[in-house]
C-alpha cells in the first residue's frame, strides 16, 4: 500500500486509470482516422525508421500500475472490512458482558 500512496494522494485514486484510459481513446480515434483515410485511398505516410513504441509503452506501464493500485486498494478495503468486523464483535462482547 505504501507504493500506492506514493503515487496518488486519496482523492486521485482512479485518475492515473482515467488519465491511460483518456490516452488510449485518443490513440483508437488517431486510429480509426488513420483505417478511413486508407479506406479512402490515401497512402499512409512513409515509415521513416524514427519511431518508437515509447507512448505506447508508458501508457501501458499507467495500465499495470492502474491495476496494481487497484488490487492493492481491494486488499486494503478487505483488510479494513476485516478489522471493522473485529471491532463490531469485540465491542458486542464487551456490552453483553456489561450488561
Amino acid at each position: 500500500m505504501d507504493h500506492f500512496q506514493n503515487h496518488l494522494a486519496p482523492n486521485q485514486t482512479g485518475s492515473s486509470l482515467n488519465i491511460a484510459v483518456d490516452r488510449l481513446d485518443r490513440a483508437l480515434e488517431a486510429l480509426e482516422a488513420r483505417v478511413r483515410a486508407l479506406q479512402a485511398g490515401e497512402p499512409l505516410p512513409e515509415f521513416t525508421g524514427t519511431g518508437t513504441n515509447v507512448e505506447y509503452e508508458r501508457v501501458l506501464a499507467e495500465l499495470e500500475e492502474a491495476r496494481t493500485s487497484n488490487a492493492e486498494l481491494a486488499a486494503a478495503a478487505a483488510a479494513a472490512h476485516a478489522a471493522l468486523g473485529t471491532a463490531a464483535a469485540n465491542i458486542r462482547q464487551l456490552v453483553s458482558g456489561v450488561m
